[in-house]
């Protein structure tokens, strides 16, 4: 079982489990939870015409699609879908997908912080405790960039999850301080005193002189 002490890498271990990445995708690929998929999904969307699941490797795939959602308007969603198989009281962040070391070439970014990532939302359930958390990606980005050194001293998992050749560093963010986080990213001061300077013509146009 994880410990759930926070730590940094100097309180991490040589050892952990060792994961296969096709038989995770296998597991979170189950089709024997797809009712419950989309139970989730139209209890969210009384209004959803389609709900489709990306299986196929390719583009989509890559871009972190798992999952389409169509209403009946036309207006469409796409979702990264995520489960855990325990209930840790937290919610799993990927800092790191591919770790080799401090500056190492190799190194790939997580999905909770990739900025290439293109799904609208993350479905990330907990299957023991009957729950699931639908959070808006890019709110949750931006919370963790905000909040990344922070998180990654008093949450990041003391043992990295071990793959064949790499790690991969996950944070395990307490329900609460996320929701607080996420509170933050959505109220941001609009306006502010900053003034035009007097506008100038030039031929045709109007200029605008800025002074340092």
């Amino acid at each position: 079982m994880e410990q759930r002490t926070g730590g940094g890498m100097n309180e991490q271990k040589a050892t952990g489990i060792v994961h296969s990445f096709t038989e995770q995708l296998e597991y979170s690929a189950k089709l024997s939870d797809e009712p419950s998929w989309v139970d989730f999904y139209r209890r969210l969307w009384p209004e959803m015409s389609a709900c489709v699941r990306v299986d196929s490797p390719g583009k989509t795939q890559r871009d972190g699609i798992d999952r389409l959602i169509v209403l009946a308007t036309g207006r469409q969603f796409t979702v990264d879908e995520k489960k855990r198989s325990e209930d840790h009281g937290d919610v799993l962040l990927e800092e790191w997908s591919v770790w080799k070391g401090e500056g190492h070439s190799q190194n790939k970014v997580g999905w909770a912080l990739d900025p290439e990532k293109q799904c609208d939302f993350i479905a990330y359930a907990v299957i023991p405790a009957r729950k699931c958390y639908l959070l808006p990606f890019e709110l949750l980005r931006q919370a963790f960039m905000t909040h990344r050194s922070e998180w990654v001293r008093e949450y990041r998992l003391p043992r990295p999850t071990r793959n064949r050749g790499y790690v991969t560093l996950n944070v395990g963010i307490p329900p609460g301080v996320l929701k607080v986080a996420l509170w933050e990213q959505m109220h941001r001061k609009f306006g502010s005193c900053l003034e035009l300077p007097e506008p100038m013509r030039v031929r045709s146009q109007i200029d605008f002189c800025w002074s340092e």
